[in-house]
């Protein structure tokens, strides 16, 4: 939800400044409704039919897509007019993208900053990134300012074929939202804390020094958490309502902007615990 927060503004910007960007769009071949699924003789639909463009009905009759899928506008992605199983291999496709992005980031990108950058610069602008907390408090607390805009992003049952998730849109903004309110504290105020007690010379329990370290730890796997609602974002034009801009989808090219923070913002959170932890232990 972060990453939708810096999107939209970043696309607010954008449009006050008439800049527009252009990105290659992702061309996916289209599959004609496969099997012989049991529809009733005169319910049949015809093979026209199933390889319609405006596919909202279409694919409805053809793959058993849910009513409020189905009555949804073609998505500027383009993805919510395939069929599901090819939206499931671009769901798929995503999560790769991201969990690769992050790996290389981790991995090779910040190995190479540190031998990059004069000793020691990496590890002093490592400690900056609890300020990223305060950003998860501001994001957990709009789960409830804006809940509406946090609900019409929640992906329905059976969106991409798969998604069957226990819980109302409702419960699962609320749970989340203050998840990233602890996390967000436990990080940016944790942090804030140790480094006092550092400049003080104080002892910290062990438990305690430990706290932003599990907090960036934990908003890690929450930020996994809470990418389906991103995914639907692309794959089907939700809108955050009220804080999406004239209330349209938003363009694939924010989509690529957004994916691209995510990386970056999942890079950071796994590195920085990672050195906490490893400081932590190093402090016993």
């Amino acid at each position: 939800r972060l990453v939708t927060i810096m999107a939209l503004r970043a696309m607010k910007r954008g449009a006050k400044r008439g800049f527009r960007a252009m990105v290659p769009l992702l061309l996916v071949a289209l599959l004609a409704c496969g099997g012989e699924s049991f529809v009733p003789p005169q319910a049949k639909p015809s093979p026209g039919a199933c390889a319609a463009s405006t596919a909202g009905a279409a694919l409805a009759a053809c793959g058993g897509v849910p009513a409020a899928l189905a009555e949804m506008p073609p998505a500027p992605s383009g993805i919510n007019t395939l069929p599901e199983s090819q939206q499931a291999a671009v769901v798929l496709g995503l999560f790769v993208f991201l969990a690769a992005g992050t790996l290389l980031l981790v991995g090779p990108i910040f190995q190479f900053l540190q031998q990059l950058l004069p000793e020691g610069w990496f590890k002093n602008w490592q400690k900056t990134w609890p300020i990223l907390g305060a950003f998860y408090i501001a994001a957990g607390v709009a789960h409830f300012t804006a809940a509406e805009a946090f609900e019409s992003i929640y992906p329905p049952e059976g969106t991409w074929g798969f998604w069957y998730l226990p819980g109302s849109a409702s419960f699962h903004v609320a749970w989340t939202g203050v998840a990233e309110i602890a996390g967000g504290t436990g990080l940016f105020v944790g942090a804030l804390l140790l480094g006092l007690a550092g400049a003080l010379q104080m002892e910290v329990p062990r438990l305690l020094r430990q706290i932003p370290a599990l907090s960036a730890l934990g908003l890690f796997a929450l930020t996994w958490v809470v990418t389906p609602a991103n995914v639907y974002m692309y794959t089907h034009g939700a809108q955050m309502v009220g804080l999406t801009p004239g209330d349209q989808p938003i363009p694939v090219e924010f989509h690529l902007i957004r994916g691209l923070l995510q990386v970056v913002l999942l890079g950071i959170l796994w590195s920085y615990s990672s050195a906490a932890r490893e400081e932590a232990a190093e402090a016993r």
